[in-house]
């Protein structure tokens, strides 16, 4: 049996509805038993996996918290990518950080520098991520992030005192993109030409407002598909502990704004990489026991059987009579032990075998 757990606060949202909607149609098409849960109470006692569907931080970790306890595998679909979670789970999210930085990137080519973040949700973890990318990134201190503690209005209120130091705005959705959109149409049309106003998780309604607003689009309905993937990835993998999965951002409305020549990648010369040697590899003891491992991982029965005819001293002759193997043989897979070790005499290879191996030890 598999559950589904929805963060109320989310749940009345069309990218929740959608979301759902892919889970709930993937899960079908394979024939999967599932059960929608109002609690962690209401998990069933044969539950082995559990969908949670959540924006808010601290009910997402309460969820993953509580199904670790109850030892039910938790699968988060959320908007971020980087979680803080201390619990035993996989996700599946969008690339929040990534998609931030794409977006500020291409901004940046159509000559915009001064850009703010509006309508910042403090309980959203998309929305967090997103302004610590925006933070590392720009340089505009902590008057170019606006908060959306509940009222879209006030949120603009503040703005507007702000609004002359921005060419653009990245909002968190595109309800708030379309808020600031419909205000500045009437209070500064002529600051809303001047602007660029790009709108996170496109919904239809930003439709009527395309010729202000660049749409970010994410795929939700690939989110149920990636997570019944990332559970069967588990299911036959007993070794996997988590999966994570990110979904792309279609960023096409706003890179078509950019000239043909700005769209190619920029050449540049090869980044560099570290030379400097770590200490711990450069130890003489731990490369004897690495060269011991890589001869005896790659061993064969008959090879360990000469090693062991090897350790007593025991000449080729005699180890091809103890082993029932042609004297020929012998002297073939010893050469390829010392080619393997890197050494260049039998009595090299004996040496290292007996500074490692214990004089009772069986292999």
């Amino acid at each position: 049996m598999i559950c589904i757990l929805v963060d109320p606060s989310y749940s009345q949202s069309v990218w929740c509805t959608s979301v759902l909607s892919g889970l709930i149609g993937q899960l079908k098409q394979k024939r999967l038993p599932y059960k929608e849960a109002g609690s962690l109470k209401e998990i069933a006692e044969d539950c082995k996996y559990v969908f949670l569907v959540g924006s808010d931080d601290a009910w997402v970790n309460a969820a993953l918290v509580g199904c670790n306890q109850l030892g039910v595998y938790p699968i988060l679909l959320c908007s971020q990518s980087s979680h803080h979670f201390h619990c035993t789970y996989s996700s599946v999210c969008s690339d929040v950080a990534s998609s931030t930085r794409q977006v500020i990137e291409q901004l940046r080519k159509l000559g915009c520098g001064r850009i703010a973040l509006y309508g910042v949700n403090p309980q959203s973890v998309a929305d967090i991520s997103r302004m610590e990318c925006y933070q590392s990134l720009m340089d505009m201190g902590s008057q170019a992030v606006f908060y959306n503690m509940g009222s879209m209005k006030q949120c603009y209120e503040r703005f507007i005192q702000y609004g002359d130091r921005f060419d653009a705005v990245l909002c968190a959705n595109c309800f708030l993109a379309i808020s600031l959109v419909r205000r500045l149409r009437r209070d500064d049309p002529q600051r809303l030409k001047r602007m660029r106003i790009i709108g996170y998780q496109e919904v239809r309604l930003t439709e009527l407002y395309k010729e202000d607003i660049y749409r970010l689009h994410l795929n939700f309905q690939e989110y149920g598909k990636a997570a019944v993937m990332a559970m069967e990835c588990l299911e036959k993998n007993p070794y996997l502990t988590h999966v994570v999965m990110a979904v792309n951002w279609d960023l096409s409305d706003l890179t078509a704004q950019l000239p043909p020549e700005a769209q190619k990648r920029p050449a540049a010369e090869p980044i560099a990489l570290p030379s400097a040697l770590d200490a711990f590899y450069q130890d003489p003891e731990l490369n004897e026991m690495m060269v011991l491992e890589k001869l005896l991982y790659g061993s064969e029965e008959t090879d360990r059987g000469i090693i062991r005819c090897m350790l007593q001293n025991d000449s080729n002759e005699k180890i091809a009579e103890k082993c029932y193997l042609a004297v020929s043989t012998v002297k073939y897979r010893i050469r390829k032990m010392l080619t393997l070790c890197s050494l260049t005499s039998r009595s090299q290879l004996v040496a290292l075998l007996r500074r490692y191996v214990p004089e009772d030890g069986d292999f």
